[in-house]
Parts: structure tokens; sequence; C-alpha cells
């Protein structure tokens, strides 16, 4: 049984300590019990004391996000809910966090397992409530920020260039001004934004943020009303709230000096990936991305080449599955013709499904026991030592059967796909596959073949690695 290692998070403020009896030593005690009763050994204390809820500002709390972050906590535990914080959309946030950085949140004397369904439903009913709750604050906020706008009153940071006053109201800032009247003058002379971004490396004006003039940046600067000196709230804009740097003419022509030199021609695209969004990679089980290499051979005809490769394998630093689309096809041909089916096949994965589906039954049977078993302890209605031996046991039952559900799933190649309907489907893709063009060979595997599994050749000589395909799902 792999190891979790666990971070158990504790809050106390002052009144909740003195009236509630959520002292630190308490909870401290309760969840070292929870971990014994769970078998967790790896654990982690973070503390933060004295410090209200309603807020994530809080420094142990910073702490356990990041550890999380650098994937040195499986499981985030606290005494209750309201422990972590008493803010509702802050939860929202926090539960995204965890399962982005797949980190299970569990409550020592409630029932929430973001593993199990009744997590997830739970993570629904927050996420419904935070929106309508956002919902109803945007409508709220929207009309105090219009008349901010009316008035002049500069809710965001001050563009570059300017700066606030103590009324926010904006106003030229003498040390950047200078740096944004340069860039109008070079546009106007006509360099591009990139040649911009060059220049303005160059020169001795520096972002506010980084070390260099992004062309992002520069853009959204000289599309910005302020020049003029107007403000722009949601689509509308406010005329004469604060002094600005050139007319409004001036920058109504700088604006279609902008767009004259946008490039308007799209690049013409006619690749055609066949399986695209088909092929799992075996290191992470992310699929493989589509990429395209065009070259001219020695006598001048342009060539291209499909191949599909993992990115997310490259971006974490591993070495990337890489294969060409032509011997993807082959080795595709290969596996399907040596597809084989006997005639008791569907009557044997009838009796499969049923088996699969008492071994999930009982699995979900020991979750609502083991549910109950939490509820106890919470309530003080069985001990400790009793509540260990009770969650050893169960959870022994539900390990083998995991390792059943798991051995039968892999045996299961085309899932609820009728084996006929396969054999067909193979017979079909024998006999006319090859004659198919590129674009009726992407539209069949689209429509017929959920995923592709590649298989590393272990017998392959040495050097460059070498696959073999193999078709894992149908649709």
């Amino acid at each position: 049984m792999i190891q979790k290692r666990v971070g158990l998070y504790i809050r106390v403020s002052t009144e909740e300590q003195a009236v509630e009896g959520y002292s630190i030593s308490g909870q401290r005690e309760r969840l070292k019990a929870f971990c014994v009763a769970q078998s967790w050994e790896t654990i982690k204390f973070y503390v933060d004391e004295g410090i209200s809820g309603r807020s994530t500002e809080r420094p142990a709390l910073k702490k356990l996000m990041k550890d999380i972050e650098d994937r040195l906590i499986d499981v985030l535990l606290v005494y209750r809910l309201d422990r972590l914080t008493r803010s509702v959309r802050d939860l929202h946030d926090i539960l995204d966090f965890l399962e982005k950085h797949n980190c299970q949140f569990r409550s020592a004397t409630e029932v929430y397992d973001t593993s199990t369904a009744m997590g997830r439903m739970f993570i629904t009913i927050v996420a419904a409530i935070a929106e309508w709750e956002s919902a109803n604050l945007g409508e709220r906020v929207r009309l105090g920020q219009i008349e901010k706008a009316r008035q002049g009153e500069w809710s965001a940071p001050a563009p570059y260039g300017f700066r606030k006053n103590v009324q926010k109201r904006l106003e030229v800032n003498p040390d950047e001004i200078e740096a944004v009247k340069l860039m109008v003058r070079k546009v106007k002379e006509g360099y591009s934004f990139r040649q911009l971004s060059m220049y303005m490396q160059n020169t001795s004006y520096k972002p506010r943020r980084g070390y260099k003039w992004h062309i992002a940046s520069l853009l959204d600067l000289l599309h910005n009303p302020v020049l003029y000196g107007a403000m722009q709230w949601n689509d509308e804009v406010y005329e004469g709230t604060h002094e600005g740097i050139m007319s409004k003419e001036d920058f109504m022509q700088l604006q279609n000096i902008i767009k004259s030199r946008q490039i308007q021609k799209k690049r013409e695209t006619n690749y055609n990936f066949i399986y695209q969004t088909k092929i799992v990679c075996p290191s992470c089980g992310n699929r493989l991305s589509s990429e395209c290499s065009r070259w001219k051979n020695k006598n001048g005809m342009e060539r291209s080449a499909n191949r599909y490769r993992c990115q997310s394998c490259a971006l974490d630093g591993r070495e990337p599955v890489s294969i060409s689309e032509y011997k993807l096809t082959l080795q595709l041909i290969q596996h399907m013709n040596a597809l084989t089916f006997d005639e008791n096949d569907h009557e044997e994965l009838e009796a499969e499904k049923d088996n699969l589906q008492l071994i999930e039954n009982e699995m979900r049977r020991i979750e609502r026991e083991r549910e109950k078993y939490q509820r106890a302890w919470a309530s003080d209605l069985i001990s400790d030592t009793e509540f260990k031996n009770r969650m050893d046991d169960t959870r022994k039952r539900y390990s083998d059967l995991e390792r059943q559900l798991n051995a039968s799933q892999d045996e299961t190649t085309f899932g609820n796909v009728n084996p006929e309907y396969i054999k067909q489907l193979s017979n079909e893709f024998n006999q006319n596959y090859e004659y198919l063009t590129d674009e009726e060979k992407r539209t069949f595997v689209q429509q017929f073949i959920e995923s592709i599994e590649l298989i590393e050749d272990a017998t392959a000589a040495s050097g460059k690695k070498v696959y073999d395909v193999k078709v894992v799902r149908f649709f």
C-alpha cells in the first residue's frame, strides 16, 4: 500500500479557543488519532493561532499550499471544515487548487472525501454556491464601479506613465511619461511593435515589472484611452477624467496607424492529422499533441510529415514520446489485422460485466460502512482503538476488491462495445483502410476509435525507441 503524506492544518482564533474548545492541543490529539486509524504515518502539522478564518492570508496556510504545490503533501486533513476557512469562495478556490495538484481533502469529523462520489458532489454544491455568491456580489459592485468611473476615480493600478493622487484620480507621472511619448513618436515614424520592443529595451526606460518591454504590454498601453484623458470601464469610455498627453484626434490617428500595420493575411494550413487527440502517452497518460514538419528535397519539391509528441512529458523535463504518423499507420494496420475473435467472446464479456458490477457494489457498501465508523468516532460513540481496528479491517477488504476490479478492467479490452460490432469494424478496416485518403482515414479514426495506446517494443535494438500500437477503446 502506498504511504500517503498528510498535512494536518490547525487553526484557532482567540474567542473560539476560549468558548468552543477548539484548542490547538485538542485538535492535534484528535487528528493524530485519526491518522493512526487510517495507518497514515508521514504527517506534518501546520498551525495558525489567533487568526480568523475569513481570509486566506495566514502564514501556516500559505506554507501548506506551497508544499502542496511542490507535491510534498498527498492529503490535507483538518479537524472540521470551518478550521480551514469560513468563506465559501475561498473554500471553492482551495478545493480547485487541491484538485489541480492531486491532493485529497479530508475532515476528521465530517465526511468530505474529494476522492469519492460524495466528495465530488460536495465540490459541485460548493461551486454552485460560490458562483451564486459571485454573481450577486458582482451585481452589487458594478453600480459602484460605474459611478467611480464617472467621477474619474481609478480603481486599478495606474497604467505606465501615470500615477494616482490622494483622490485616486490619474495624473501624469513625470518619471515615466517621456517614455510613453517616445513610444508614440516611434510608432508614427514607422516602427512595428516588435521593433519598438527591441528599441525600448536598449533605452534607459525600464518597465515597472520584469526586465523586458513585451509587445503585448506596449500594445495595451498605446491602445489605452488614458493617453488622451479618458477612462474605459467595460465597454464604456468616460472622457475628461484626467489630463492626457495628446488630443482625442491624435489618439484616433494613432489607432488607425496601428490597425493599418496589422497583418491581415492568415497563414494557410492544410494539415490533416489522422490520429489527433487519440494517442495516449505510455509515460504520463496524457494525449499526444500533433505537429507537422515541412521541408524541400534536393529537387526543390516541398515535403511534409506529421508526428505525434507528448508535450506534457517535454514540459516536465522527461524524454517525450514521439512517433511519426506513417509508422503509426503501419502499426495500426498490423494491430487490426492481428485482432482475433472467439464465438464465446460475447458471453464472456457479459459475465465479466456482471462480475465488475458486483465488485463495484461491494466497494460502495464498504465506503458507506467506513463513513459510519468515522461519524461514530467523531461523536465519541467508539474509542480510538476500536475505530482503528474497524478501519484497518475495511481497508484490507476494500484494497482486495480494488485489485480485482483493476485486473478485470485490464482484461476487458473493448469496454461496453459489443464484440460482434468490433468484429465487423475490424473487417471493414482491414479491407478498406489502406485505400482511403488521409481525410477519410481521419474521419474513420475520429468516429470509431476512442484511444490508441503506445507499447514500447522491448525486443527492438538499442537506441531509438520503437513502439507497437493497440486500440484500447472503440466508440
